[in-house]
């Protein structure tokens, strides 16, 4: 059952990363303070914004997730499903299961993506 809400979890983070990519202009997100870290057309330059190219390479990759909050919402979505797997525990049996922890992930995902995360819909 934990699987199942990590999943839910990660859809919803996964809806996240897609809307800041597709419909920036018209989501909740572009409310927000802290544009250099939400809007992708300006937070991308955030991991390059070092004078050394040591850092900046640094922060294109191990701490990536700290940049923008595209990668921050990619890097939760990985770690929910990851933990889901840790915490699977069988409920059904694996066809049933894999069909219930599909839909964890997809339902979310879409109702956030459609509904919830894009303004005046």
């Amino acid at each position: 059952m934990i699987s199942v809400i990590l999943l839910i979890l990660a859809g919803i983070f996964n809806a996240c990363m897609d809307t800041l990519k597709t419909h920036y202009s018209n989501s909740i997100f572009a409310r927000w303070g802290g544009q250099h870290w939400i809007n992708p057309s300006l937070s991308w330059a955030n991991k390059w914004k070092y004078k050394s190219k040591i850092l900046d390479l640094i922060m294109s990759t191990i701490f990536v997730c700290i940049t923008d909050f595209w990668h921050f919402c990619k890097f939760l979505m990985l770690s929910l499903i990851m933990a889901s797997i840790i915490f699977y525990s069988p409920l059904i049996n694996r066809g049933i299961d894999f069909l219930i922890l599909y839909c964890s992930f997809t339902i979310p995902f879409e109702i956030f993506y459609s509904n919830i995360l894009i303004k005046n819909k």
